[in-house]
Formats: C-alpha cells, structure tokens, sequence
C-alpha cells in the first residue's frame, strides 16, 4: 500500500512534459535492447562455441556406453549436466559472457567473426566434424602419425590452436563434466594422460582441416584469432566455464 501510494504520489507530481517523454523513450530502450539480443545471437551463433554442449553432451554419452551404465544412471548424468550444459543453458550463459563487453566491443567481435576468412575456417571445421567416422579421416590420421609434418608446419598449428583457445576450452569443458560422472557412476575415473590425449587430438584435428591450407594463410588466420576483442571474448567465455 506504501508503495502504491507512493507511485501516485510521483505520478501526480510529474509534469506532464516528463511523462509524454517517458512514453516515447520506451519503445526506443525496448528497440535498442532488442537489436543488441539479435547482435548477441548473431555473435553466439557464428562463434561455433554453441557446440560445446554437443562436446559435453559426447564425452558423457561416450563414458555411458563404455561403461554400460544402467538406464536410471544416465538420467542422472543427463539431469546434473542439463543445467549448464544443454544448448539454452549455454547459450545464455554465453550472452551473458557477451554482456561483459561493451557496445564497441561487441560491433568488433561481430564484424571480426564476420571476416570471410574466419567463415571459411568455420566451414572447413564443420565438414572435418561431419568426416571424423569416415575412412578418409581415419586413414588419413593413420598416414599423418606415421609421418608427421614438417617442424614448421606443426609450429603454425599449434599457435593456431593456442589463439582459437581450442584446447583450453575443450578441457575446460572435460573438466567440468568428468566429476559429474564421477559422482553417479561408481568407481569410474578419467584416463591419469586424458589431456595429453586430447591435445594430440586437437592438434590431428586441426592438420586434417587445414590440410590444404598453405602456411601463409595460416598465419594471417592466426593473427585474426589473435585480435584482442577476441581474445577478451574467449579468455572470459574460458573462465566462465571454469567457474562450474
């Protein structure tokens, strides 16, 4: 009731000029803020980082199976990883990792992602993704550990992997799902050298993608990864994911 009161109290004391302002700002904030949520999906979305729910919904479906886990056990990974992990959870907390930077920031990290370069990498990442079961990716795996590339080349791709913060982010999200295993399924524990593992195949990953990408493409991919509106964006979507 006091605050009832109070609101008619302002009301009645405002001026009539303040209130017609009042009325036409709204529908501005309301646009303003809606062109920045259609901004902050666009950024989400051409980011790829979305599919990390698919890599902590695999790593759980893969430990299911190899351990045979009971059907009341897997709702119970599905449930404790739901949470954080499903696609909505992530993407809002990626939107929210978006609220961190500014309306500059955010118009950068747009039109950088937007770079026809990064889009074609984007592209080659998702047909390697699609081609990981097939025969030519594993034989050409088998090929590459029998004769690895050239000092230079594996130099390029690793600094590649080190500016995507691909392998940060990868473990980061093993890291927060294992323990979430580890808690329903008893006795199970991660492999002691699992992230020398996945290093190895982030790494094998990336040589396949690239496979014909000259190293001077290489490099000026790299350096666009580097920009520091990304890095910023990538380093807090990484600490984000840490927190749990």
């Amino acid at each position: 009731m006091i605050r009832s009161s109070l609101v008619a109290l302002t009301l009645t004391l405002m001026p009539l000029t303040a209130l017609v302002a009042a009325e036409q700002s709204a529908p501005a904030f309301s646009a303003e803020a809606d062109s920045q949520q259609l901004q902050s999906d666009n950024i989400i979305r051409i980011s790829g980082l979305t599919g990390l729910s698919e890599q902590a919904r695999n790593i759980a479906q893969q430990v299911l199976n190899s351990t045979a886990a009971p059907l009341g056990k897997q709702y119970d990974v599905v449930d404790r990883l739901s949470g954080r992990w499903a696609p909505v959870a992530l993407q809002q907390r990626l939107s929210e990792q978006l609220g961190q930077l500014n309306e500059k920031q955010r118009d950068q990290l747009e039109a950088l992602l937007e770079n026809s370069q990064l889009q074609s990498v984007r592209d080659k990442e998702l047909k390697a993704i699609a081609e990981q079961n097939s025969d030519s990716y594993h034989s050409y795996i088998t090929r590459l550990r029998a004769s690895p590339p050239a000092a230079a080349r594996l130099t390029l791709i690793r600094q590649l992997d080190q500016a995507m913060q691909f392998s940060a982010l990868m473990t980061v999200t093993r890291q927060q799902v294992y323990p979430q295993l580890e808690a329903v399924l008893d006795g199970w524990q991660p492999a002691a050298d699992w992230q020398a593992g996945l290093q190895q195949d982030v790494i094998e990953f990336l040589l396949y993608v690239h496979r014909s990408t000259p190293n001077d493409e290489l490099q000026r991919i790299i350096r666009l990864y580097r920009e520091p509106v990304l890095q910023q964006w990538l380093s807090g979507v990484r600490r984000q994911l840490s927190a749990g």
